[in-house]
């Protein structure tokens, strides 16, 4: 078991360089990499309806779990308003994909997309004013350099 893992990890060049990414990204940066991997999974199914409906199934039960994983991930606590906000609309989003799965209906993974592409274009502004904010308070940019 430990030398396949050993395979999985360290065999395949593109393995190890995602294995990488997810390991070394921020916080905010997993977030991105997340509704990355959610939009592609609705960007496929939607290549698919019409062909292959177990492949429509399964890329949108994956857009389904990453969606969860987003919920479960929130820091209620820590995060007031923001947080409560997202889990609203994390929730109008897996109750979608999930009618989008059971009726078939590609109207309701569109819909899905676009939010999806929404928070993720959001989020990605986000680590960027980050970024500044962490080189600004270093001393390494001022604010005619932005």
């Amino acid at each position: 078991m430990e030398d396949r893992k050993f395979q999985l990890v360290h065999g395949d060049p593109y393995r190890r360089y995602r294995v990488n990414a997810i390991e070394t990204a921020s916080p905010l940066m997993l977030v991105v990499m997340l509704y990355s991997e959610a939009i592609k999974m609705c960007e496929q199914a939607l290549l698919d309806f019409g062909k292959n409906k177990e492949s429509v199934h399964n890329k949108l039960i994956r857009a389904q779990k990453i969606v969860t994983e987003l919920t479960v991930a929130l820091n209620m606590d820590a995060g007031g308003e923001l947080s409560q906000n997202l889990k609203s609309l994390y929730l109008y989003l897996h109750m979608r994909l999930v009618e989008a799965n059971v009726e078939n209906n590609r109207e309701k993974v569109e819909e899905a997309l676009r939010i999806l592409r929404e928070l993720r274009e959001a989020w990605e502004h986000v680590t960027v004013e980050q970024r500044r904010d962490i080189v600004r308070r270093a001393g390494h940019l001022k604010p005619a350099d932005e």
